[in-house]
């Protein structure tokens, strides 16, 4: 009896402490699994309050901007019904972003412009659509400032020997440039100008110079004062050939001054080894040239009135009736 009383003690002790780890367990479990409970909520939490932090930011540094209703063409006009308000968060905001109704209103359309495009700066512009009788004109027979780059903005003009000084064409960008010969954009009116000062130089040694503006940003356009000569139109109508002729004899005026100039400055060299290059290189030029250069000066003269030019130049007054380059 006392056996077995003994062995079911220690059944039941046995039994107590197997419960008792067993209690451990499940409470150290709980625990445990309550801490980490614990920080993910605390995780979830600042979680929670660093994205109302942001969307509170994103309130504070929303910007306004504007969409378009409807598709829009290049070069269509931007009317106030065509836009609708939204607010743009401020990481999502374009630096270019069209924020006033007025600056977007009556706007032309650079590109195509889906439905719900958001407008920026670079989408739209202020000015008129590119007008269709825009061109790109090649000049060669300017005399440039030394300084000039392309970008810059500038005035051509045209002097006569008489002192008559007129401006040709206004505040045009030099939208290229390679040593002598410039690039700008003219339309019909200012191209049919430019030839007839071209001719007008021709025909009366005008000059045509380009001036650059101190500050094109600020100083406005300048209005063009050369009145195109009739009588030249009618030599430019009656002959297509004229402004490519006036144009040759231009450029070929530009290049014997350029010639003469670098001539004089040859005279200048002290050393006796520049000296001697110098003259080796110019006998070289002169060989090659020799036949050329004297079949020119038979048939053209020399550039300036005399010989052939001359005669050509007569010949063309002579059908004018006039040598009055701004005779009507």
């Amino acid at each position: 009896m006392s056996k077995l009383r003994k062995s079911s003690k220690q059944k039941l002790y046995a039994g107590c402490i197997g419960a008792g780890i067993v209690g451990v367990v499940f409470a150290s479990y709980l625990i445990i699994n309550t801490h980490q409970l614990n920080d993910v909520r605390k995780q979830a939490e600042a979680e929670a309050a660093q994205k109302w932090k942001g969307y509170e930011q994103e309130q504070r540094t929303a910007k306004k901007g504007w969409v378009v209703v409807r598709d829009i063409s290049p070069g269509e006009q931007i009317t106030p019904s065509d836009l609708k308000g939204i607010t743009v968060p401020g990481s999502q905001a374009p630096a270019n972003l069209v924020a006033g109704k007025n600056e977007a209103s009556g706007a032309t359309a650079k590109i195509e412009l889906k439905k719900g495009s958001v407008l920026t700066s670079a989408m739209i512009t202020a000015d008129e659509p590119t007008p269709k009788d825009l061109r790109n004109r090649e000049l060669k027979v300017v005399v440039l400032p030394n300084s000039l780059k392309a970008g810059d903005e500038v005035d051509i003009r045209i002097q006569f020997p008489t002192g008559q000084d007129y401006i040709l064409l206004s505040k045009k960008r030099i939208s290229k440039l390679e040593g002598p010969i410039i690039w700008v954009t003219l339309n019909e009116q200012e191209i049919l100008s430019l030839s007839s000062g071209i001719v007008d130089a021709y025909l009366h040694k005008a000059s045509i110079y380009a001036l650059t503006y101190v500050d094109p940003q600020f100083q406005p356009k300048a209005i063009p004062t050369y009145p195109p000569n009739l009588k030249v139109l009618e030599l430019m109508n009656s002959d297509s050939n004229l402004i490519r002729v006036a144009e040759q004899k231009l450029s070929k005026q530009l290049r014997e001054s350029l010639e003469n100039a670098i001539s004089a400055s040859n005279n200048v060299i002290s050393t006796p080894i520049e000296r001697s290059l110098s003259e080796e290189v110019a006998a070289q030029h002169a060989g090659a040239n020799a036949d050329g250069s004297s079949s020119e000066r038979t048939n053209t003269g020399d550039g300036y009135g005399n010989g052939q030019d001359a005669k050509e130049q007569a010949d063309i007054l002579t059908q004018s009736g006039s040598s009055d380059p701004y005779g009507k």
